[in-house]
């Protein structure tokens, strides 16, 4: 029972998300890369992984 809720409200927030990012132009936008920061014991690698909402024009 708790699961079918737990799906219901996950499926409801998700559709809301969906509607909301049509009728306002927001798109979902993800990104993924490596930063490299130099320091005294030489360079460091970052990774990163990043999942935003953009609103405007596609450019």
């Amino acid at each position: 029972m708790k699961n079918k809720i737990k799906a219901t409200i996950f499926l409801f927030v998700l559709a809301a998300g969906l509607a909301l990012s049509a009728c306002s132009n927001l798109r979902w936008g993800a990104d993924a890369g490596v930063d490299v920061r130099f320091g005294p014991n030489g360079p460091k690698l970052d990774p990163h992984v990043g999942v935003d909402l953009y609103s405007g024009g596609r450019f």
